[in-house]
């Protein structure tokens, strides 16, 4: 019997660039496209989670289309009814964006896919649902790294409209999961979003208070190990 050929001794590498860059930065290792799809399990979750999002994204990001009085100029009076207020580029580049991609990504689903039922709306909340249904085909075709390269994409665009900065991240260790070596940060300053969402690592694992409890000692027993 022939021996195998290396693409069927082992799965090909995960095609979403977020592990390729991880992978370049030693942040993480790139891993192996899980079986029978182009992306690793935690790409593929990535995905499945930026889609579930993007409505909800989508629809609070409506709030920021309006600038804020401190960055508009001086209000100008047109006979008795001042200028419409102006609207920001940045929101409208990001909300058509993610309308457009999302419209493309269910487009090759509908043309390749098969029998899939009804085409989906042409709003951000129905394609997200509708490629949500679909993962599995869109993680397994050719072009999984690009959609998911690209849906994650419109989601940091619009995550960057809505949420408050970020505060300092604070690390504290190596991820408990297993198969993860991501690092676990806290916000620096605590508040809600240490309270809300707990420690998590750069792969996108929350951890739990116990997972936190077991982070903790494995650190003590590695600084005990360490020469003085």
């Amino acid at each position: 019997m022939a021996d195998p050929t290396p693409s069927q001794s082992r799965p090909e590498r995960c095609a979403s660039r977020r592990c390729r860059r991880a992978a370049h930065s030693d942040a993480l290792p790139r891993r192996r496209a899980a079986p029978g799809a182009r992306l690793c399990g935690s790409c593929k979750r990535a995905l499945a989670a930026d889609l579930a999002a993007l409505p909800t994204l989508h629809h609070e990001s409506e709030q920021q289309l309006v600038l804020p009085a401190r960055q508009r100029g001086p209000a100008r009076i047109t006979g008795h009814r001042p200028d419409a207020p102006p609207v920001s580029d940045a929101a409208l580049e990001a909300r058509h964006d993610a309308l457009v991609r999302l419209t493309s990504w269910a487009r090759l689903v509908l043309d390749e896919a098969g029998s899939v039922g009804t085409p989906p709306d042409r709003t951000v909340p129905a394609l997200a649902s509708f490629l949500g249904r679909h993962i599995d085909f869109l993680a397994a075709h050719p072009a999984a790294g690009p959609a998911a390269d690209e849906i994650g994409h419109v989601a940091t665009a619009l995550r960057a409209l809505v949420a408050p900065p970020r505060p300092e991240l604070v690390p504290l260790g190596r991820c408990v999961e297993p198969d993860c070596d991501a690092e676990v940060s806290l916000p620096g300053r605590g508040g809600d979003d240490l309270v809300l969402r707990g420690p998590m690592c750069g792969a996108g694992h929350v951890l739990t208070p116990r997972q936190w409890l077991l982070m903790n000692r494995r650190h003590r027993t590695e600084q005990a190990k360490e020469p003085a």
